[in-house]
């Protein structure tokens, strides 16, 4: 049950849009507490909008993510553009060296082009790695979570998703170790 809820929290809240950029990332990449702070704060509002449109048609009509779904999201996007600039540097630091012009070309990018970009790879990411049956699952954990203040929330995925990293399995986030 641990592992599901953790799991199904980490989906939630980012983890499987940068377990994919982890395993491309180099082995010496990690991430600090900062960085991965940063990174689930400026992710938010994108996976949420991700879980949202994926799952909206699986879940009841007076389900969580219908009716609350929208302010859910305004309450998270208000932390993203502080969060930006140390999620940048995350983003490109999971990057690695894989596919150095193409990692070149995005860098170059300003941040007004690259920041939708990275909003929407998140946001497909979701809809690609959310299975359906996970979808109420989903709209269960945005209704237990929506009193929390967003950047407790933002606290909370930041622990579960070091936890998560310190497992060190193929994919998991690295994290940087104290």
């Amino acid at each position: 049950m641990r592992a599901t809820f953790k799991h199904a929290a980490l989906a939630l809240a980012l983890a499987l849009p940068l377990q994919s950029a982890a395993a491309a990332a180099t082995t010496s990449a990690c991430l600090t507490p900062r960085e991965i702070k940063s990174v689930v704060a400026f992710a938010m509002p994108s996976v949420l909008t991700g879980v949202i449109d994926h799952c909206s048609a699986a879940v009841p009509s007076d389900g969580f993510m219908r009716r609350n779904g929208p302010a859910l999201i305004a309450s998270y996007a208000q932390g993203k553009q502080a969060a930006w600039p140390v999620a940048r540097q995350a983003f490109f630091k999971l990057a690695g060296d894989k596919d150095k012009s193409t990692v070149d070309m995005v860098a170059g990018m300003p941040d007004a082009a690259l920041q939708p970009f990275v909003e929407g790879m998140i946001g497909g990411m979701i809809g690609q790695k959310l299975k359906p049956g996970q979808c109420v699952m989903a709209d269960n954990l945005m209704r237990l979570l929506s009193p929390l203040p967003a950047s407790n929330t933002v606290e909370l995925v930041g622990i579960l998703a070091g936890m998560a990293g310190d497992e060190q399995k193929p994919g998991s986030l690295p994290i940087c170790k104290s």
